[in-house]
């Protein structure tokens, strides 16, 4: 069962390729409603190792953008390649195609798409859709890399024009294109001062976690406050202080958490080990740059935690937050990363590759608890992972792209 590879050939019929299936043990939540995913297989090739979404033709439904390829929605049973598709030994090391993110960046009223590659190897290519279900799109450089692990894809200024959050000479900030000229290569716009960060950065996000109407930028060592009004280029004041005290996490939230009016953070403990986390803001100044502290509270830990959380998976390398169940809440959706580095790196490789949401639950003695509902074991995350309604039925769906191939869990 493999995926038809020619090149000239845009539109892919996955009748053959896609197929469904339900989870053997459906979950519930506090009200003992119980939540169903059809799994839909869009592809059993790697091509990517990151998801998005978009109306690419413009008929009014979603459809998935993952790797080379876009699938038509509401049912993703035809494919259309955009670039050259290249599947690739899943053993092997991640491919070009690590992130996909979904904006207008021509200006002519249609979605186009930026693919993000490795951080030391590839430059971030965003390709212009012509209009037409058939044939490649013509692909511009944006930049030259794009340095940090989880970049994402946001106005975080506010002026209309969608940026990358990542860093570049030391600097954190963002690439954007100048609408006058959107086919020209990106510019970079630093918000910080110099330092030594590390290209293969773990743990970045965007949040307001200030509360006073303007995102800031969230990384594991701290976060960095927009200003109320500042030139383009201007420094924000950088809080520091860390989250995870190991390696760090992949995409990270600011969230009230809690229900105490504040917003706190959200993040992976080690995006290649164990761990998942909630970061309780406190409040009060230090006498230090970090401001407000933060007290971390566990979600998952390790296997030996296992009684305690009701679950423990290694490598939650790609998170999105959503309300899975309707109530109202954010929770939290991630899974293990398919051989990041191999079938013998990091830690247990070979274990299942899992697709969980983790339920937000508020107790009446004001403490939180998370609760662990699987979607998947057979298919594990990238390092990019969607939570969205994708068929429009009011319900959050979730997809994935791993080194075992793309999917679609449609909540039912």
């Amino acid at each position: 069962m493999k995926q038809l590879l020619t090149v000239w050939i845009s539109s892919v019929l996955l009748a053959g390729i896609a197929c469904c299936k339900e989870p053997s043990s459906p979950s519930s939540d506090a009200t003992g409603e119980v939540f169903r995913f059809k799994r839909l297989v869009l592809s059993d090739l790697y091509y990517c190792d990151g998801v998005s979404s978009g109306d690419i033709d413009g008929d009014g439904d979603a459809d998935v953008v993952a790797g080379p390829y876009w699938y038509e929605g509401p049912d993703f049973q035809v494919a259309h390649a955009f670039y050259q598709p290249v599947a690739l030994p899943p053993a092997e090391s991640p491919s070009n195609s690590m992130f996909s993110f979904v904006a207008d960046f021509s200006g002519d009223g249609r979605p186009d798409i930026l693919v993000l590659g490795r951080v030391h190897k590839h430059q971030a290519i965003w390709y212009e859709n012509p209009g037409e279900t058939e044939g490649l799109w013509k692909g511009h450089v944006a930049f030259h890399r794009v340095k940090g692990e989880s970049p994402t894809l946001v106005d975080l200024d506010g002026d209309g024009v969608p940026q990358v959050i990542c860093h570049w000479d030391g600097r954190w900030g963002s690439i954007q294109p100048d609408p006058s000229q959107p086919r020209q290569p990106w510019r970079f716009i630093p918000i910080g001062a110099a330092e030594d960060w590390p290209q293969f950065y773990h743990g970045q996000g965007v949040g307001d976690v200030n509360r006073d109407g303007k995102p800031d930028l969230i990384l594991n060592d701290g976060w960095y406050e927009q200003p109320q009004s500042a030139a383009a280029g201007a420094d924000w004041v950088f809080h520091r202080g860390l989250f995870s005290q190991g390696r760090g996490g992949a995409q990270m939230f600011a969230q009230d958490v809690d229900g105490d009016g504040d917003q706190d953070i959200l993040s992976a403990v080690d995006a290649h080990g164990w761990g998942l986390a909630w970061y309780e803001q406190l409040g009060g100044e230090s006498e230090s740059e970090s401001g407000s502290t933060f007290k971390e509270h566990l979600i998952m830990g390790n296997r030996s935690e296992i009684d305690r959380f009701g679950v423990a998976f290694t490598q939650p390398h790609a998170l999105a937050s959503a309300d899975i169940n309707g109530d109202g809440l954010p929770d939290l959706i991630t899974g293990k990363r398919r051989w990041a580095h191999g079938p013998d790196g990091d830690i247990e490789p070979g274990a299942p590759p899992v697709v969980y949401w983790f339920e937000l639950r508020r107790q009446n003695d004001g403490t939180v608890r998370y609760i662990p509902h699987l979607i998947d074991d057979e298919s594990g995350v990238g390092v990019q992972i969607l939570a969205t309604d994708l068929n429009q039925d009011g319900r959050i769906d979730v997809a994935t792209a791993s080194k075992l191939g793309t999917f679609v869990f449609l909540q039912q």
